[in-house]
């Protein structure tokens, strides 16, 4: 039918244009209305953030003290990795009367990388240390022939007196040093008077007391005289070898000339050992702690959800009056359910941000206390919030879904 003349023809509005309009309305009706349903419950709404606040700041704390323990860790492991290396002389040297030199330890010490190294002999058994030469005071202590250099190498502390030199293994002095727990036991507490000591009644200096580095437990108790004595036949020492301490990461490489520059003549009677690279062993630990933790923070996350749902589900019978009579005036299966997953979306937004806030927190008093400098992703601020979500999103479907299918008549009628 035609329009008469005067008449305006009524826009047409087509349905591209009024749906997004439409929907953007809904979806503001039904977050104002998930808010003001949360306002209503807001102690069992904070109750329920909870859990999933929990999960939260276990998952951010997990993930920030793995990322700040991981530089604690590799320091660790890098202090103690590649640093040692051991060159050990077989027997059949000393079956032949053959010995090696101070010089060729010098070699050593010329190698790249190399920052201390010496040669060192272990005696086959204890011998008696006293200050008396009848032996009437004494205590049996491992002793070792040390050359001086070697003492850098293994990281030896002088805390009294003075460390022997290379002039006093060259010239034959008789001069000794032993560990400051030996040095209790005997009764000594300073070196005034330049005081002697006797192994097996022969009389030596004492020069100085040292202090045994964590990790030698062979020089704890112990005696050490010049590396000469055991470079002889018959000296009661066992074979030498030479400790060599290097710079980091250059262990393999001095292992690999070690032996050449210790016996060019045949580098095959050296057995060198070389600490293996723990590199690999601590990406393993690592990941394995870092496991572990996340899977802890899963398992607090699952739990929050289910706390969520839980929740959400009795919030629904009980208010079935309230579902059905917004049925009734036409509130649409989409719109009731999209109001319960909207509720539980808040409440996981909340419980992460909370987490959030917790798990930051606890990472840095923990860090501080250990003595850690903090390293966090400044990801992990964003991503709290997101994970509730998602964590409110699933627990609210099937509790949405059950409030969806609530019959309008049946609940008016009850």
């Amino acid at each position: 039918m035609r329009p008469r003349r005067g008449e305006r023809r009524a826009p047409k509005h087509s349905e591209k244009t009024d749906r997004p309009r439409r929907r953007g309305v809904q979806v503001m009706g039904i977050t104002v209305e998930a808010i003001a349903s949360l306002r209503g419950r807001t102690v069992r709404a904070w109750l329920t953030a909870a859990g999933i606040a929990m999960g939260i700041a276990a998952t951010v704390a997990t993930v920030g003290l793995s990322s700040t323990a991981q530089a604690a860790v590799s320091d660790k492991f890098d202090a103690v990795k590649a640093t040692q290396v051991t060159a050990s002389f077989s027997d059949k040297l000393a079956n032949s009367g053959i010995f090696p030199t101070v010089t060729d330890s010098e070699r050593v010490r010329g190698l790249n990388g190399v920052v201390a190294a010496g040669l060192v002999c272990e005696s086959q058994q204890e011998k008696r240390v006293s200050r008396t030469e009848n032996n009437e005071f004494f205590r049996s202590a491992p002793v070792l022939a040390v050359e001086s250099y070697a003492m850098d190498a293994i990281g030896l502390e002088v805390v009294a007196g003075r460390a022997y030199d290379a002039g006093h293994g060259a010239r034959g002095d008789s001069v000794i040093m032993i560990d400051e727990i030996l040095a209790r036991d005997l009764g000594i507490n300073d070196l005034t008077g330049s005081p002697m000591l006797f192994l097996d009644r022969k009389p030596y200096l004492l020069v100085g007391i040292f202090k045994a580095p964590k990790g030698e437990t062979g020089f704890t108790r112990a005696a050490i005289v010049p590396v000469e004595e055991c470079l002889t036949a018959n000296s009661g020492f066992s074979g030498p070898q030479a400790r060599i301490r290097t710079e980091l990461g250059a262990a393999e490489q001095v292992g690999r000339e070690s032996s050449v520059a210790l016996w060019p003549r045949d580098p095959s009677v050296v057995k060198v050992a070389v600490p293996p690279d723990l590199s690999n062993f601590r990406t393993g630990v690592e990941g394995d702690i870092q496991s572990l933790l996340l899977g802890l923070a899963a398992v607090s996350l699952v739990i929050g959800a289910v706390s969520v749902s839980n929740t959400a589900l009795v919030s629904v019978m009980e208010r079935r009056s309230e579902i059905g009579l917004r049925r009734a005036i036409g509130a649409s299966r989409k719109a009731i359910a999209g109001q319960f997953v909207c509720e539980s979306t808040i409440i996981g937004v909340v419980g992460g941000a909370v987490g959030t806030i917790v798990g930051v927190n606890v990472t840095a008093i923990v860090s501080l206390t250990r003595d850690w400098q903090v390293a966090f992703d400044p990801m992990l601020l964003a991503a709290g919030p997101v994970i509730g979500a998602l964590v409110g999103v699933v627990a609210g479907v099937y509790p949405a879904w059950r409030a969806s299918r609530v019959a309008p008549a049946v609940t008016l009628r009850a």
